[in-house]
C-alpha cells in the first residue's frame, strides 16, 4: 500500500510526486490567479486552479519563496491540470517546500 504523502508513479513520470497542500499563484495571458498545489515533483505539479487550463498553454507558477517558474499544462480536467516544468526544480528547493509544507 502506497505511503498517504505519496502519490502512485506512472510509468511515464520522471521523478516521484509527493501529496502537498500548499497555495500558490499562477499567471497565463495578464491574469495572476490563486491555486493549490496538490501534488508535487521536481518536474512538474498538480494544480487546482480557478478557471480551466488548456494542455499545451503556459504558465507561471508561483510557489512560496521562489520567483515565477514556467509550467507546460500536460493535461486537464476540468479545474485541476498537471503540469510539467520545463526546467526542474532543484532537489534541495524540492525538499525545502516538502519541509515546508509538512508533507
Amino acid at each position: 500500500m502506497d505511503s498517504p504523502e505519496r502519490v502512485p508513479a506512472r510509468i511515464d513520470r520522471r521523478s516521484p510526486r509527493r501529496v502537498v497542500n500548499v497555495h500558490a499563484q499562477y499567471r497565463r495571458r495578464i491574469a495572476r490567479l490563486g491555486a493549490e498545489v496538490l501534488d508535487l515533483s521536481m518536474h512538474g505539479l498538480r494544480l487546482s486552479c480557478a478557471d480551466r487550463l488548456s494542455p499545451g498553454e503556459i504558465v507561471w507558477v508561483t510557489l512560496p519563496g521562489l520567483e515565477p517558474r514556467r509550467a507546460i499544462v500536460m493535461w486537464s480536467d476540468g479545474f485541476t491540470a498537471g503540469c510539467a516544468f520545463p526546467e526542474p526544480l532543484h532537489p534541495a528547493v524540492f525538499d525545502a517546500i516538502i519541509e515546508r509544507c509538512g508533507a
